[in-house]
């Protein structure tokens, strides 16, 4: 996400042999499935009026889900499965309260790919849509009645919309801040008060599959929550956002197709855009972030940042590994911001490894920033207020469109960036406030410390 030195806070299994059905998931934690009470299984052919806790008696939706957690019915201690080969709209932005070391596991059954959690409102309905000027019609998204989909927005969030995908493929990023530039096909506009969204189109935009990703977070893990096997995609804001949590574990998803909505939390700056892939906001403690594949953000694919707030002063034990980046405008971004410089404070053995990340700023959010000289880098750091107790070795940096490495000359944070790959076609940049290029790497080592041992190679 972009940064601003005025920034404010924005805003599996039951017991072994308890149940046949549940035996079959040998796949899934052990420690889900040693402390799990009650399985609740969630199907296209399931039922929402249904118990929920057997595959024969599924429920059908995340909207059934969503009750549950905010009618205390599925609580710490407890798992959901979603059936794979299935696709759910919908998006998890409320989970249970952690309760002692009981832990909350959000998965997968069955056979097939992962299943899909999709944010994306599917905008086909012709009669929702109104002309309102040359090439230029209108929805409101206020009214849950004009579109399919993702109906489970917060409230607020439904009208922010990041970006359009359509008939399914194509991206369309260009978010105007006035209908009066809108000026080519499928730019847009998007009012997150009035909630109406403003397309530039030839024809009925209901014709051309139009997908909307509004703002929101997919899923955001409190505390003892694993989340594995699921495969998130189509969302404004974050795929999934962890802040003030401890034993979080992330495993083996997909999160793609995420962020470009306005960022409401900063009022005062009205074009600033954002969104994350997996996000790990201040306050965090014993996260694992690993085997994911995250592709096609706005912004950056893994991120451990914020700033202090109350008694959350920093981050601990945040390790995220062996995981796959592509086309992401950034691959890891690492900035911390306050003035208590106490033994808490900052990021404390928090590692970046063994990750392969391709292409930064090769995707749809490269094209389409207002300050696209902050992307196509793979590391990004802003601000470095805090102690940085950080290690990024053993990864495969690459190509990128841009640089390396985007940090300010100024920062003095002892990351140690050492026994990496860096690919960069020849003549780049290696850091892009700085002169030297691959050819240069020694010197560029030498000069700021980083990569004295990693190996460079031109494309």
């Amino acid at each position: 996400m972009e940064f601003r030195m005025s920034l404010s806070r924005r805003s599996v299994l039951a017991a072994a042999g308890a149940l046949p059905a549940v035996a079959l998931l040998a796949g899934m934690p052990a420690d889900a499935r040693a402390q799990s009470r009650r399985t609740y299984f969630v199907s296209l052919q399931g039922d929402d009026n249904a118990a929920g806790t057997s595959e024969s008696a599924a429920w059908k939706t995340i909207n059934r889900v969503n009750k549950a957690f905010a009618d205390g019915q599925i609580v710490h201690g407890d798992t959901v499965l979603f059936q794979r080969g299935q696709r759910f709209f919908g998006e998890i932005p409320v989970l249970s309260q952690p309760n002692g070391e009981a832990r909350l596991t959000i998965g997968a059954y069955g056979t097939g790919a992962h299943p899909v959690i999709m944010g994306y409102k599917v905008l086909d309905r012709a009669q929702a849509w109104s002309k309102v000027g040359d090439n230029l019609w209108q929805i409101d998204l206020s009214d849950t009645r004009n579109y399919r989909g993702n109906t489970s927005s917060r409230s607020g969030r439904e009208g922010n919309i990041g970006f359009l995908r359509i008939s399914g493929k194509e991206f369309y990023g260009a978010k105007k801040f006035s209908i009066g530039e809108l000026r080519s096909q499928f730019e847009f506009h998007s009012d997150p008060e009035s909630r109406i969204l403003t397309v530039n189109c030839a024809d009925n935009p209901a014709g051309h599959g139009v997908l909307a990703a509004a703002d929101g977070w997919l899923i955001q893990p409190k505390s003892n929550t694993t989340v594995q096997g699921l495969d998130f995609i189509g969302i404004g804001g974050h795929g999934i956002h962890v802040e003030k949590a401890s034993g979080v574990r992330i495993l083996d998803n997909h999160v793609h197709h995420i962020g470009g909505s306005k960022h409401l939390g900063v009022p005062e700056d009205p074009t600033m855009r954002y969104g994350n892939g997996i996000e790990i906001w201040t306050g965090c403690s014993d996260v694992l972030v690993e085997n994911n594949r995250v592709y096609d953000v706005y912004d950056v694919a893994f991120t451990i940042q914020g700033g202090q707030e109350g008694n959350f002063l920093g981050w601990r034990d945040v390790h995220i590994k062996g995981n796959s980046v592509n086309r992401c405008s950034q691959s890891f971004e690492v900035w911390s911001r306050g003035a208590n410089r106490g033994p808490e404070a900052g990021h404390r053995n928090c590692t970046f490894t063994g990750n392969t990340c391709h292409n930064a700023g090769g995707g749809w959010g490269q094209a389409v920033r207002r300050n696209p000289e902050e992307g196509g880098v793979h590391l990004l750091a802003y601000a470095e207020e805090l102690p940085m107790d950080v290690t990024i070795s053993g990864n495969r940096f690459l190509n990128a469109v841009n640089a390396y490495m985007y940090r300010h000359m100024s920062n003095r944070a002892q990351m140690k960036i050492d026994n990496n790959t860096i690919q960069l076609k020849a003549g780049q940049k290696l850091q892009q406030q700085r002169g030297e290029l691959i050819e240069q790497h020694a010197a560029w080592s030498e000069a700021t410390g980083f990569d004295k041992n990693s190996r460079f190679v031109i494309a």
